[in-house]
Parts: structure tokens; C-alpha cells; sequence
């Protein structure tokens, strides 16, 4: 093909080819006569995907490097570069959505008003404020690092010194029991790490969709489960549409996120949850009255409480099991 059968097969301006040209994106043949550049079906195929990486927002430098990776046949990077981007852009989206509804509320109390008084503008910044939160995560504890040796260790990195390798698997096991999927339904695990408690829910038929913020951590589901779907993503920010989900599991994820996060994290499994659908945590977790952890733990035991009191306000029914004196579950049911 010449650049101009290329433009009207992919539909880009010549203009644009050539500027993907200048920046290294693509690297036509040149007859040995002329000198006229001569273009294949894998220039059109790489063309595409140039024109649909920069509809995704993606730079031309971006693309470069993406490209030179898929080149060289490492189709993993490729991967996970491509899952960052879409994390990004979930973040984002969570974001405005919620930035959203909450311009839309104080437009009601402005019209019911007639007026807006200090609290609205004050509450309006501080939800903002709060809102920004989720994208905030950051791994202190080096997930990347550990995955290899997850599974010798799983409750010691999971809850460190404070539960058993006995108690680690009755608290999957409970929460297996407790959530009791139904053949098909749609269920999540947050922060699914190897897989351990997305695998069980996996075998009574649920369809299950996990994920996890490390990349290794995913890797290592994918090859204990390769029939489980996984993204790369956080509790607080979770890729998924509205209302999607029948029930939403973490096991020993929560406390890996700081108090404030826990509610962010709390509002995004509302959030992609179906109506009646079923929550269920499990982790570190104390009485508002008795904190046992003081300094004791790196990770970010849950005030109980504090969770309890948000389920309550979102219309939820809730049980909850305690384990030992520092692993609590609690399970909860959305009333509509």
C-alpha cells in the first residue's frame, strides 16, 4: 500500500502517518527505485493500534515504549502497562462519578433554598476533599516482593503474628460458608493476592472476578487459576461497572488500608454491589473500647465498630464471628 490506501484503510489523516513516522511508531519500506514508502498489513495493523491507544489517551511516547515492548515479545509488560493506564483512568472515573453526585445534591439544596448557606459550601468541600482519596493507595508492604513466597507463608504475611495457619484457612472456609454463592452468581474478591479465597468460591460455581494492586500477586493467581478473570486495580477504585456483583469478599485485605480508606473502600463494594447483594470482611479488627494492636502491627487494624456503624446507615444486616482475640469477620446483607 502508499500512505495514501493506508490513511483510507485505517482511517487517518497522512498527515498523522507521518508524524507517527518522525516519532519512531512506524517504519515503512522504501522501494529501492523512487524511494516511495511502501506500507504492509502489519504497518496497517500497528497503525490501528496506534489510533486506538491514542483514543484511549495514551502519549505518543507511551506508545512507543509499548510498541518497542510488544516488539521484543514481552507481551507481559505490554499487559500490565496496559492495566495501569486503565487503572488510572478508573481512578479518574470513580472520581468524577462521585464529584458528580455530589454536585447534583447541592444543586437540589440549592434549589430548595433558593440559596446556599456556609454548611452547604463547607460540606461540599470537605466531600471533595474525601473523595480524592481514591487514588491515594500506596503498597508500604512490597506485595511485588513477597509474591513468590505468599503461599509458604499466607497467614504470616497476610495477618502477620496474630493468626494461625489453622485459623487463616477456617476463616476462608467461613467465609465460603457464610456467603454460600449460588451456581453463577457474580462475586468479587478485593486484594485477591494468589487466589486462596477467590479459588474456594471458584469451585461451588460462583463466577468469580478478583483483584489485586500487585502485578506478581496476579501473575500467581493466574497460574493457580487460569479460568479466573483478574484486574489489576484497589479496593478503592474498583474497575468494575455499577451494580454488577452479587456478593464482594476481602480476606485480610481491609487492614491494609488506613481508616479513612476502609470508608472509601466500604462506598466502591456499595457501589458495584447488585440489590440484596452480600458483603463480607475479614481481618484485623478491634473494639472501639480496647485496641489490643497499639504499635503492635505495621498494618491498620478496623475500629469494628466504626464498619458496623456504616452498614447500619447503608441499610445493612450484619452477623460477625470473632476468630481470636484480633481476626474478626463481618458479614453483611443489603436490605434492597
Amino acid at each position: 500500500m502508499r500512505i495514501n490506501d493506508l490513511a483510507k484503510r485505517v482511517n487517518v489523516t497522512p498527515r498523522a502517518i507521518r508524524l507517527y513516522e518522525q516519532k519512531g511508531l512506524l517504519k515503512p519500506q522504501r522501494s529501492t527505485g523512487n524511494g516511495y514508502r511502501t506500507y504492509t498489513e502489519h504497518d496497517a495493523w500497528r497503525l490501528q493500534m496506534i489510533a486506538s491507544l491514542r483514543e484511549i489517551g495514551l502519549g505518543l511516547n507511551q506508545i512507543r515504549k509499548l510498541l518497542d515492548k510488544y516488539d521484543q515479545g514481552d507481551t507481559a509488560e505490554v499487559h500490565h502497562d496496559l492495566e495501569m493506564q486503565r487503572m488510572s483512568m478508573v481512578s479518574k472515573w470513580v472520581e468524577l462519578k462521585y464529584a458528580i453526585a455530589m454536585t447534583d445534591e447541592l444543586i437540589a439544596r440549592l434549589e430548595a433554598k433558593q440559596g446556599l448557606h456556609l454548611e452547604d459550601l463547607f460540606q461540599l468541600a470537605e466531600d471533595f476533599k474525601h473523595q480524592k482519596g481514591h487514588s491515594a493507595w500506596q503498597d508500604k508492604w512490597g506485595f511485588d516482593r513477597i509474591a513468590g513466597d505468599y503461599d509458604q507463608s499466607a497467614p504470616l504475611f497476610a495477618a502477620g503474628p496474630f493468626i494461625s495457619a489453622q485459623e487463616y484457612e477456617a476463616v476462608l472456609e467461613f467465609i465460603r460458608q457464610w456467603v454460600a454463592p449460588q451456581r453463577d452468581e457474580a462475586g468479587l474478591d478485593i486484594g485477591t493476592g494468589t487466589g486462596n479465597l477467590a479459588g474456594k468460591l471458584l469451585a461451588t460455581g460462583a463466577s468469580m472476578h478478583a483483584i489485586d494492586q500487585s502485578k506478581e500477586m496476579l501473575a500467581r493467581c493466574r497460574d493457580k487459576f487460569p479460568q479466573l478473570p483478574t484486574k489489576l486495580g484497589n479496593a478503592l477504585s474498583l474497575p468494575f461497572l455499577d451494580k454488577q456483583f452479587h456478593f464482594v469478599v476481602t480476606a485480610f485485605a481491609f487492614h491494609h488500608l488506613d481508616e479513612a480508606q476502609q470508608m472509601l473502600a466500604l462506598e466502591e463494594m456499595n457501589r458495584v454491589l447488585k440489590p440484596n447483594g452480600r458483603i463480607c470482611i475479614s481481618g484485623l479488627m478491634f473494639d472501639h473500647n480496647h485496641n489490643p494492636f497499639q504499635a503492635r502491627s505495621d498494618k491498620h487494624p478496623s475500629d469494628r465498630s466504626k464498619l458496623l456503624e456504616w452498614f447500619h446507615n447503608h441499610e445493612f444486616i450484619t452477623v460477625q464471628h470473632q476468630m481470636n482475640p484480633w481476626v474478626h469477620v463481618i458479614y453483611a446483607v443489603r436490605k434492597n
